[in-house]
């Protein structure tokens, strides 16, 4: 079978102009020798001494690689094949033939490992689009397979494939927030609004963590100043950051650079989240050593200063330009602690990415939180936040209190993240969210108040009557408190009874009752902020719908009630007192 020969002449032409030779893929064979560029430490490039072993020539380009043993002192100092190698410019004989971008285990050794070069053919689509043959194994080799993770045993005649994720590094913060980032968070465990719950895009029972979208390894860096590089120089071989948050708190990729052209670049060689089209940050980046870990080598480094922007993030890597910076959205926290009349805040900007929004949203929150109470533990919390967006007819305000036995600290941002990532995925238009600001009080205590007893003046009502009625209230290991007011009846009701319902918070959509109807993001704004609080009770006057009645299945519809706002405690549990109705006709 004939190898596949390279399409991408114009794209080749205009890098040859730049004076960067390269090699294309169809040129490659075994025996060809050659170097990669890469920072090990500080910021001094090194580089490395590689040897063709083999192509894997796949139908198409997606899976087209260049098998390389490497060696040099680089590769012996970072114990293999590094996580943040990735993108490292790879040249045989003296000429550009594409990124390292995976580690191969076969035969692995970590003073000779062998690697995975992406050729630079797809790669240089990726740095266009950031502008505006059969194959033949290594030797002995019969088999390639792709794995997530080392396997415990290595079969001799297997090329196993290890993808080399970029590092992300996260500076200024805890362990606590860095769990949730790392593995997400599942909603089903929290108390929300079931109206919030029905309006989550396509039914999200989760804010995916990092790892689940299938990045490398979590670094945390306990300083939180980040290098200045007012002039950052992006040469083939040196870092880059790819920035997911910037502020008080900075979380981000790191890599290296592949190809520069102007002011644009390319680099990874392979994915980062594989969105295609992005508005992440370019950061400046230094190195601060390589790790030789047990599981596999990475980069140690910090993210500098933004300094442009990545706007491609594809299969062969990622591309981007300096100088030219996307719009971020701004967060500020403002978090009181009551027992110890303390505060704090944290103000941050994070990427306009749609699946990272919530979880960057709220790891961010939590750990303003945590700043703030310096503990993890029970307590009650009123919070109230504010979204804006240029998209948007006007801001979203919205206040809430809620209550946990355990963790008080994640209800902090938990409500204002589900309610963007309603808002980013909305039917209408886009967002284009600028700001979100979030200020909460803790206070230790559990502030509740459960409902107990609801007590009315009379055992049966005729349509048009008024009922009369009291909610006995108890409150969180203290005394009974009591609620009155009054409802009227429809004198035009048509059903054999009536029922009478006292509750706390929001509740679920009746079986009888139709579904909120949005002509427009005005719409579906104020009915966000019209869901009643955690600390709201509510009586409400419930009827059967008549022709349900008829099938069998009673469905019920609410047709009037009273609400009101006690105090600062959750009003938890429901009461329902059953009334007949005299003279309806039934």
């Amino acid at each position: 079978m004939m190898r596949k020969i390279p399409v991408l002449w114009a794209l080749f032409f205009g890098v040859m102009a730049l004076g960067v030779e390269y090699l294309p893929f169809s040129q490659v064979v075994p025996g060809m020798t050659g170097y990669g560029l890469t920072v090990v430490a500080g910021g001094e490039i090194s580089r490395f001494q590689v040897e063709v072993v083999g192509v894997i020539d796949e139908p198409g380009t997606a899976n087209d690689f260049i098998v390389i043993r490497a060696s040099g002192d680089a590769i012996k100092r970072s114990g293999g094949i590094a996580q943040g190698m990735s993108g490292s410019p790879i040249y045989l004989e003296g000429r550009l033939a594409g990124a390292l971008s995976r580690a191969a285990l076969w035969a692995a050794e970590p003073e000779h490992p062998l690697g995975l070069v992406t050729p630079i053919e797809p790669m240089l689509a990726v740095l266009e689009e950031a502008r505006g043959a059969e194959g033949r194994l290594p030797p002995g080799v019969k088999e390639v397979r792709y794995v997530a993770a080392p396997p415990e045993e290595l079969e001799s005649s297997v090329l196993y494939i290890l993808p080399v994720h970029s590092p992300i590094m996260a500076t200024g913060l805890k362990e606590h927030a860095l769990g949730y980032l790392r593995q997400g968070l599942d909603l089903e465990g929290f108390r929300l609004a079931p109206a919030l719950r029905e309006l989550m895009p396509f039914q999200h029972e989760t804010l995916p963590g990092l790892e689940g979208l299938g990045v490398g390894r979590i670094v945390q860096v306990s300083s939180p100043q980040t290098p200045s590089h007012t002039s950052p120089s992006f040469a083939p071989g040196m870092p880059l950051g790819v920035g997911l948050v910037v502020g008080d708190i900075t979380l981000g990729a790191l890599g290296t650079v592949t190809l520069t052209d102007g002011d644009a670049l390319v680099a990874f060689g392979h994915p980062f989240l594989f969105s295609g089209p992005v508005s992440f940050f370019l950061n400046s980046a230094r190195i601060l050593d390589t790790v030789a870990a047990y599981d596999a080598p990475f980069k140690l480094g910090t993210m500098g200063e933004v300094v442009g922007g990545i706007y491609v993030d594809r299969w062969a890597g990622i591309g981007g330009r300096v100088g030219d910076v996307p719009p971020g959205i701004d967060m500020a926290f403002y978090v009181q602690d009551r027992s110890r009349m303390s505060s704090g805040k944290l103000s941050s900007t994070m990427v306009h990415e749609p699946r990272l929004e919530p979880l960057l949203l709220f790891i961010s929150g939590l750990e303003a939180t945590d700043r703030a109470l310096d503990r993890i533990g029970p307590g009650t919390v009123t919070v109230s936040y504010t979204i804006q967006g240029e998209g948007m007819p006007r801001p979203l305000s919205r206040q809430n209190v809620f209550l946990s036995t355990r963790d008080v600290a994640v209800y902090v941002p938990l409500e204002a993240a589900i309610v963007t990532d309603i808002l980013e995925y909305n039917e209408f238009q886009d967002p284009e969210l600028t700001g979100i600001r979030i200020t909460a009080s803790v206070s230790p205590e559990l502030k509740a108040m459960e409902v107990v007893d609801l007590v009315t003046d009379a055992d049966s009502y005729a349509p048009g009557d008024t009922i009369s009625f009291r909610v006995l209230l108890r409150t969180w290991r203290g005394e009974i408190q009591a609620w009155e007011g009054k409802l009227d009846i429809p004198e035009d009701l048509d059903a054999p009874y009536v029922e009478l319902r006292a509750y706390g918070g929001p509740r679920a959509r009746e079986k009888g009752e139709s579904p909120p109807v949005f002509r427009n993001l005005e719409d579906l704004i104020a009915y966000i902020e019209d869901i009643p609080s955690f600390n709201t009770l509510t009586v409400e006057l419930f009827a059967p719908d008549p022709l349900s009645t008829v099938v069998g299945e009673t469905r019920l519809r609410g047709i009037d009630s009273l609400s009101d706002i006690v105090g600062e405690a959750v009003v938890y549990g429901q009461v329902s007192v059953y009334l007949p109705l005299e003279g309806s006709g039934w």
